[in-house]
């Protein structure tokens, strides 16, 4: 066979791949509960469209001193509250601020809506922001989804949507630090169905909105964590939750851009410990969290365990900065431009940059006896760093259609 008809063939097998999913594709978005008769003004050639952004799992927790100390990692919200009111933000809600911020529009998921709902009332953004609630991995949310979408697109159409998307372990329905022995496999079974049921949804509107509503391409920033991307001590359910995640996602990533035909850009943005709540302040939790570290082969510093320093952290505002410059920055363009020396502290994995150049020098050895290759056969870096599609120290160099990119974030000192 010549390469010309190789080419042939191919070419025949991904059509006929095609037509099978246009074929199958109805019954999979009627099973999710995706809505056929609500319009969405979708027009990214208008000249008054403009984009809108999903943002899921966004919560506003109220701040309580005793219950959640003083540390620069907490990032307030800017709209929340009165006087003397303080909300903490999760990596979502802070995202949900930078957009508003900028008079972007947005429909957001949260558990906080009449605290959202004021904000929207307070700042005059009823023409921007539309709020939902609800199971994200339930068959309602999508109607709600698009009853938001719909609603905004009222007053201008969409250029084009793009996501942020996020779901608590669980949705704050399990305990995240637990060993094997302690843990029952029924948990784990269920934080798994519920991350699928969520990707399924959203990878359902993904569908519907680039084959049926026409939309010529697709970005989505998901937030997970470190543990999408290594297995460790006492994260069972948490771990097996952020690996379905990542599984489902880089799955629909693959299928959806061959069998659509169309550019669908994933970010897959993966954080260490971060102060989006008071999980951290939990004597139990603490203890895990430095056990974790001594199993993992990467321990913490010393006074860590000590008790001098606290836990390494980074801020919500650290991962909504990044999250945001991966949802907005325009196609071909380069999400650095003006990232901060200490966003990339954050990129080298809990090292230092020269630390981090030493180890991987190490952790590839020639042995020329054996005519082998080994990576990382001493242990000398932890096992999310050796992980692809990764860049260290910066953010991908720009931003192209149909990419997949996995963004580690790890604040200095949690070197596992």
């Amino acid at each position: 066979m010549t390469e010309r008809q190789a080419r042939s063939v191919q070419e025949r097998e991904t059509e006929q791949a095609r037509r099978d999913f246009l074929t199958g594709l109805p019954t999979f978005l009627r099973k999710r509960g995706i809505p056929a008769d609500i319009p969405v003004d979708i027009r990214p050639d208008a000249a008054d469209s403009r984009p809108v952004y999903i943002v899921t799992g966004a919560s506003f927790t109220r701040y309580d001193h005793a219950l959640h100390g003083d540390h620069p990692g907490h990032d307030f919200s800017a709209y929340a509250g009165g006087a003397h009111e303080k909300y903490l933000l999760n990596n979502t809600a802070a995202i949900f601020e930078r957009l508003i911020q900028d008079g972007e529009r947005v429909v957001l998921h949260t558990k906080n809506p009449d605290l959202v709902a004021d904000i929207i009332k307070s700042k005059g953004l009823g023409d921007h922001v539309r709020v939902v609630t609800g199971d994200l991995a339930g068959r309602e949310i999508l109607a709600a989804l698009y009853d938001a979408l719909g609603d905004l697109s009222i007053h201008a159409p969409v250029s084009d949507i793009r996501m942020a998307l996020y779901q608590s372990f669980a949705q704050n329905n399990g305990e995240p630090f637990k060993e094997m022995y302690r843990e029952d496999s029924a948990e784990v079974e269920r934080a798994a169905a519920r991350r699928i049921n969520f990707v399924y949804n959203m990878t359902a509107m993904g569908y519907d909105l680039l084959v049926n509503r026409h939309m010529p391409s697709l970005r989505i920033v998901s937030l997970s964590a470190l543990a999408a991307s290594r297995a460790t001590y006492g994260l069972m359910a948490d771990a097996t939750d952020k690996f379905m995640n990542e599984l489902a996602w880089r799955t629909f990533h693959l299928e959806s851009c061959f069998l659509t035909g169309k550019p669908v850009s994933l970010y897959q943005i993966n954080p260490g410990i971060t102060t989006a709540c008071d999980v951290y302040r939990d004597d139990k939790a603490r203890r895990l969290v430095r056990a974790e570290s001594l199993a993992d082969g990467f321990p913490m510093d010393d006074a860590v365990f000590t008790g001098q320093d606290d836990l390494p952290q980074m801020s919500s505002r650290d991962v909504a900065l990044v999250a945001d410059a991966m949802l907005r920055t325009p196609d071909g363009h380069d999400p650095n431009d003006g990232l901060s020396p200490h966003i990339e502290s954050l990129l080298y994995g809990g090292f230092d940059k020269q630390e981090l150049r030493r180890r991987f020098s190490e952790a590839i050895r020639l042995d020329e006896g054996r005519g082998a290759i080994d990576i990382d056969p001493d242990r000398v870096l932890p096992e999310h760093i050796i992980t692809p599609q990764v860049s260290y120290g910066r953010l991908p160099d720009r931003i192209r259609p149909g990419d997949y990119r996995r963004i580690s974030l790890t604040p200095p000192g949690q070197r596992f």
